[in-house]
C-alpha cells in the first residue's frame, strides 16, 4: 500500500512533468482552487463578481449584497423642466417616511439609505420643504440644457474605499455629487476636480470623467444625473483616456 505521503509526492511529480502547475498546502501537496476571489482584490465582491460603479454600471438597490459599491436608490420621470427659473437638488431628512410623503412635491422623491430617510427635490435655490426638517445640502444651479423636452432624475448612493475608481464614463445631462464622508477626485478633459466631506460637486452634461475615491476613508456620497428621458443615464467611453491627475 502507497502512504499518502509517498501518495502526494507521486502526484506533485505527475503534475510537474506534464506541465500542471497548483498551489501548494502546507503540507507540501498539490491544491485545487478553491474557486474563491483574491483577497487583495479591490474591484470584486465576495462573489468574486465586479463591484458595482467600478468596471460596471452602478445597480439596483434591490440588488445590494455588501456596503460597498455604487446603487441607484431612486429614479423619478420628471418631465419637462423651466429653463427660464435656475434650479438645484435639495437633499432633506425627514423622520419618517410618513413625514417626507407629507412634504413631497411633484419634483421630488424619497429614498432609503444611509440609516436615513431623505427627501431629494428639484427645486429652485431657495427652497424649503417646512420647518421641522433637517436641511442637508442644496447643490447646484443645475446646468440645463434646453434640448431634452423630458428629464429623468437618477440618484445613486455609492460606498468606495479609498483606492476604487469608476470605469470611464459619460451622462447624457448634468450630474451632481453631496460627499458624505471621505474624499474624492474627479478627472475631465477639463482637469481634476477634488471634494471632500461636505462638499457639492456640479458638472455640465455629455463630459467625459473618471471617479476616484481618495484620502485614507471610506467615501461615501449621493449622486444625481438629471439626464434625457429618451437617453440611458451612463454610457462608456472610449475616446478619451484620462491622465491620472488624481494621484
Amino acid at each position: 500500500m502507497v502512504s499518502a505521503r509517498r501518495y502526494g509526492v507521486l502526484a506533485l511529480f505527475v503534475l510537474v512533468c506534464f506541465g500542471v502547475t497548483l498551489p501548494l498546502g502546507s503540507s507540501g501537496v498539490a491544491q485545487q482552487p478553491s474557486g474563491r476571489p483574491q483577497a487583495d482584490d479591490p474591484t470584486t465582491n465576495s462573489e468574486g463578481k465586479p463591484l458595482p460603479g467600478t468596471s460596471i454600471p452602478c445597480a439596483p438597490i434591490a440588488e445590494k449584497r455588501q456596503e460597498l459599491g455604487c446603487y441607484v436608490i431612486a429614479q423619478q420621470r420628471l418631465g419637462a423642466l423651466p429653463q427660464e427659473t435656475p434650479l438645484a437638488w435639495q437633499l432633506d431628512v425627514f423622520p419618517s417616511r410618513a413625514a417626507a410623503e407629507a412634504a413631497k412635491g411633484q419634483l421630488a422623491t424619497i429614498a432609503e439609505a444611509f440609516d436615513r430617510i431623505w427627501l431629494f427635490t428639484i427645486a429652485p435655490p431657495d427652497w424649503r420643504p417646512g420647518a421641522g426638517v433637517e436641511h442637508v445640502a442644496t447643490v447646484g444651479p443645475l446646468p440645463l440644457s434646453s434640448a431634452p423636452a423630458e428629464y429623468t432624475a437618477m440618484y445613486v448612493a455609492t460606498t468606495f474605499r479609498p483606492g476604487l475608481s469608476s470605469f470611464v464614463h459619460s451622462h447624457p445631462g448634468p450630474e451632481a455629487w453631496f460627499i458624505l464622508s471621505g474624499e474624492q477626485c474627479l478627472e475631465t478633459p477639463d482637469g481634476a476636480l477634488p471634494g471632500r466631506a461636505g462638499d457639492r460637486v456640479v458638472v455640465r452634461g455629455n463630459l467625459p470623467m473618471i471617479v476616484h475615491a481618495t484620502g485614507t476613508e471610506i467615501r461615501r456620497n449621493f449622486a444625481l444625473v438629471l439626464h434625457d428621458a429618451t437617453k440611458p443615464a451612463t454610457a462608456q467611453v472610449d475616446n478619451w483616456t484620462p491622465k491620472g491627475l488624481c494621484k
